[in-house]
């Protein structure tokens, strides 16, 4: 029991536990919030990632939602974009090379064409598109009655009514790797129906698999001999749930339809084994937004893993994920810590169990309206989004550089006893050697200022080849709080600063009445 007059010394040199709901947990490793920092390639450190830059040079009138990695010409695959035609709301597929130092590729702002690359038809679908090896054709959707047909090479007329289905919704598609078959879900509003869509090799099923009546499919995934299907009510009211399919069209039944739980599921990934789902609480009935991640237990039960809960309503969870090195990413924007925190996110297990991070930013330091979409490719990101209705998309900038801001937000300190007064006597923020245009900027919050987003900084430090910068109580330059009960940190990075570590020293100042 903390006593008047003791002193207590905190140190804080692992990071990667990712982000808790308990502003005062007592785990090591686990913070507030942590954006814009790789956390879990070296645990004692954090490492700031690049800072974004623009990724279309047109992307206002492109919009540009999915993205498909595809084989263009001989062995050499493309990335290739969904976009739309310019001014005119039809399909338009543009690609990029996996290269660096050429023109159009992962080092520039710059999308191709083949031939035949646009659609004739209206009002694209953004959800679906897929490459089929087999076919050698990626596929989406368009008006509601049919699915378009791509050739990536470009030596194929684009084909709009490739194939007839109706459908007021897509998911995206996967090509399973224990049959080589494509499969994605539909649902159409006008009259209920909803299933899965298969494609052989060039031959299609429409009826592959029926979707239980007042529920439509969101998600597929491979989950081992399985096929994954994350389905919710029509209603948005009631349990997601998730139907293990063996891929037999010619079966009405599936193995298992798990009880996914509360949350209307929006995405599926396999996790070092395991199949992994989230869902997003955000009805009219609660009082702020929760992010509910499960895990699927001997293929009958559901089990929650994970909660985030976010500060309101305004939470956003879109329906698109990828498992990249046993993390899955996915696209979110949510109120934490006062503060509203959007783009990818990712998910996976830690050194202390399962543990998300607030991986990157859309556009750097600027706010965005919406986010569409996300991809992945080596160390490239990929953000397509919305800012007061003008598209965007950024990647990851190919040149080093870091002027986007790397934030960790602590959890609250309150030396173990939150009802003592203390006097914050010390505090240090440890890094590798700064570097030329390295920045650390270090604040705190006390009292009723934690969870307002009100920072008061305590010091800036640009000292080249520092390792460390201390702030001691009294001395020139500082502004450590005198009189407080709990305590908060928030290490601001810039200019490529990496940190090691965070230690601070308080004194306890009062005591109880009894």
């Amino acid at each position: 029991m903390a006593q008047q007059g003791q002193i207590i010394e905190t140190i804080i040199n692992r990071f990667d536990g990712g982000i808790v709901n308990d502003p005062r947990d007592r785990t090591e490793n686990t913070c507030r919030v942590v954006t814009n920092f790789d956390v879990l390639t070296n645990p004692h450190k954090m490492t700031p990632y690049r800072s974004s830059e623009s990724g279309d040079s047109a992307p206002s009138t492109s919009q540009k939602k999915n993205f498909a990695i595809a084989l263009r010409t001989g062995t050499t695959y493309s990335l290739y974009a969904l976009g739309r035609q310019s001014a005119i709301d039809r399909v338009e597929i543009l690609h990029k090379s996996i290269t660096i130092g050429g023109t159009s590729d992962l080092g520039d702002n710059g999308w191709d064409n083949t031939s035949n690359n646009q659609g004739g038809q209206n009002t694209p679908n953004y959800d679906l598109f897929v490459y089929y090896k087999l076919t050698g054709y990626i596929y989406g959707g368009h008006t509601g009655t049919h699915i378009w047909r791509y050739d990536p090479i470009g030596s194929t007329a684009f084909a709009d009514t490739h194939q007839a289905l109706t459908y007021t919704e897509l998911t995206q598609g996967v090509v399973h790797s224990q049959d080589d078959i494509l499969y994605f879900g539909y649902y159409n509003s006008a009259n209920g129906s909803a299933g899965i869509v298969s494609n052989n090799n060039g031959s299609w099923n429409t009826s592959a698999l029926s979707i239980p009546k007042g529920y439509k499919p969101v998600f597929v995934a491979e989950y081992g001999v399985y096929l994954a299907v994350g389905i919710v009510p029509v209603t948005g009211f009631g349990n997601s749930r998730v139907l293990l399919w063996d891929r037999d069209s010619g079966l009405t039944t599936v193995t298992a339809n798990v009880d996914w739980g509360t949350g209307e599921l929006r995405f599926l990934g396999v996790l070092d084994g395991y199949l992994v789902g989230g869902s997003i609480v955000n009805s009219n009935a609660n009082f702020n937004d929760k992010v509910i991640f499960r895990a699927l237990v001997g293929d009958t039960r559901a089990e929650k893993i994970l909660e985030l809960q976010t500060e309101d309503t305004s939470t956003t969870l879109a329906k698109h994920a990828q498992v990249v090195d046993d993390r899955l990413f996915f696209l979110m924007s949510a109120n934490l810590n006062g503060a509203t925190r959007q783009g990818t996110w990712s998910i996976g297990k830690t050194s202390s169990g399962f543990g998300i991070v607030h991986e990157r930013t859309p556009n750097n330091d600027t706010a965005v309206t919406n986010l569409n979409n996300f991809f992945i490719i080596g160390d490239y990101t990929f953000i397509s989004y919305i800012t007061s209705g003008v598209y965007g998309l950024s990647k990851t900038d190919n040149v080093e550089g870091y002027v986007s801001t790397s934030i960790y937000e602590s959890k609250i300190f309150d030396a173990g006893d939150a009802s003592l007064q203390k006097s914050l006597d010390g505090v240090t923020v440890m890094s590798e050697y700064l570097p030329d245009d390295g920045q650390i900027v270090l604040k705190y919050a006390i009292d009723d200022n934690i969870n307002t987003n009100t920072w008061t900084t305590i010091f800036t430090n640009t000292t080249n080849d520092s390792i460390s910068y201390s702030a001691v109580l009294n001395s020139d330059g500082t502004n450590l709080p005198k009189q407080y009960k709990e305590i908060q940190f928030r290490i601001e990075s810039t200019g490529g600063a990496e940190i090691t570590g965070l230690s601070f020293k308080e004194t306890i100042t009062g005591k109880r009445l009894y």
